[in-house]
């Protein structure tokens, strides 16, 4: 059985997978519910949709480079407000 997503770290972790629909159903609802009730973690996922929005509507593919330095800085800021 799946452990339950409980943490800002836990969410910081499934994000991206989250944000693209690559997650079951259970752990999308686990992650949306923590969403709505944690301002940072929201603001974090609002910030990364509009992100994925504006690459999105590039005429150029997004640069994979760029794109693991930009997960890898969401990492980063979740571990430094653990």
């Amino acid at each position: 059985m799946a452990q339950k997503i409980t943490s800002c770290k836990d969410v910081a972790l499934r994000l991206q997978t989250y944000l693209d629909g690559e997650l079951d159903d259970k752990r999308m609802d686990q992650i949306r519910a923590h969403l709505d009730a944690c301002i940072d973690c929201g603001v974090e996922a609002d910030t990364f949709r509009e992100i994925k929005s504006d690459l999105g509507s590039l005429a150029q593919p997004v640069d994979a480079d760029a794109l693991a330095r930009l997960k890898e800085f969401s990492a980063r800021i979740v571990n430094e407000a653990s």
